[in-house]
């Protein structure tokens, strides 16, 4: 095996499953009998990957997996299963098992499994000679995000998803990560027949053709990858699921601009990682602004690159303006684009039109197009003649 036995621990509480699993391992693989135990052997160090046997199928198993994966991240956890189906794969994934393995175990399975282990393992420390991770090839992830909620997020996602999908030559698609509240659909009046939930029951066999049957598409050719329609479905979409769904938008699309919910957890911290820009949305008020500086101290004690965030002012002309240098101060920041307040913005929300569309030539507009020339350079003028993207 090209990976120190040490290194890997099978857990469950069957003598022959536990019997042939060291067989292949010429009696030398550590055993747990019970996910405490393995718990146990993971905090003493030097485990990389468990096996988790069939005794752990059940619904009422996945608990203690997703405890032992809470412990360690890092772990790579492979579900033995005597049959794979849809219901075990997505169970198994939302607890944070890595694949789902069918029994019977043999040494091919393990070798493929362990080189996806070191794939993986790889991929996470690669990096370019300036020290800054390598970014995988492939479109940009420009994920836009803000402190504080109510600040605009969602309207800033669309108009400058919008905008990009104007640059020639160059594929669009808008992902909605608010899982619980994602308003995207709405805003631009799609209604959408399958969301990211039904990506989420495919990840065994995901791919970009597969993926892009269930995206939803605008009248201006821009693809949306929906939020889910419930709240309670929000519970479908794991961390590491969503990742996998950008990682095959990303081999298929230019441009993948993310939307998401107004906190700083897991899966913000996961998007942030993968993003090649992140756009920080700030309002010019106190409340945004002290939010602001509270979430990117939070993110440079972590240790996450700021070099890479874009820090937008919305409503840039409100009467309670603060001053820009006391701001860039505060956040230690430079401000990259303004948008400024008008009313024809809440006007377009509510006609399900972005702004972008229906008054190309407005200064919010053209606030806008500075937020997508971040990303993209100059933004072709609007030149649609037959009512703006071909509608009257």
């Amino acid at each position: 095996m090209s990976m120190d036995a040490n290194n890997l621990l099978v857990v469950d509480q069957d003598d022959d499953f536990v019997a042939k699993a060291k067989e292949l391992f010429d009696g030398r693989l550590p055993v747990a009998r019970s996910i405490e135990e393995a718990s146990s052997t993971v905090e003493s160090g030097g485990v990389r990957m468990v096996l988790l046997g069939p005794s752990y199928n059940g619904e009422d198993a996945m608990d203690q997996i997703r405890s032992l994966h809470n412990q360690d991240p890092g772990l790579i956890l492979m579900l033995i299963a005597e049959e794979v189906t849809a219901d075990v794969l997505r169970q198994g994934m939302r607890a944070g098992v890595s694949d789902v393995i069918e029994a019977p175990l043999d040494e091919a399975k393990i070798e493929a499994a362990i080189e996806q282990f070191a794939h993986d393992v790889l991929k996470r420390k690669v990096v370019t000679p300036t020290g800054e991770p390598a970014r995988d090839k492939g479109g940009r992830i420009i994920t836009i995000m803000s402190a504080k909620g109510g600040s605009g997020k969602t309207v800033l996602a669309t108009n400058t998803a919008l905008l990009l999908s104007r640059v020639a030559d160059k594929k669009v698609v808008l992902v909605d990560a608010d899982l619980q509240f994602g308003d995207v659909c709405l805003v631009l009046q799609l209604e959408p027949r399958f969301t990211m939930v039904n990506a989420s029951h495919e990840l065994h066999h995901l791919d970009g053709e597969l993926l892009d049957s269930l995206l939803t598409e605008h009248p201006s050719g821009l693809k949306v990858l929906a939020a889910p329609l419930e709240p309670a479905f929000a519970d479908d979409i794991t961390t590491a699921g969503l990742m996998q769904m950008l990682d095959v938008l990303k081999e298929n699309y230019d441009y993948v601009v993310v939307d998401t919910a107004s906190m700083l957890d897991e899966l913000i911290l996961s998007l942030i990682e993968k993003s090649d820009d992140i756009l920080m949305l700030v309002d010019m008020d106190m409340p945004s602004v002290k939010n602001a500086k509270l979430a990117l101290e939070t993110l440079r004690l972590l240790k996450f690159s700021t070099s890479n965030v874009r820090l937008v002012m919305n409503r840039s002309n409100s009467k309670a303006k603060l001053d820009n240098k006391e701001i860039e101060g505060a956040l230690k920041m430079q401000i990259a684009a303004a948008i400024p307040s008008d009313a024809m913005v809440a006007a377009s929300v509510n006609e399900g039109r972005p702004v972008v569309e229906t008054d190309p030539k407005s200064k919010v507009a053209k606030g806008f197009e500075s937020v997508a020339e971040l990303i993209a350079g100059k933004i072709p003028e609007h030149t649609a003649k037959s009512g703006l993207f071909g509608r009257k």
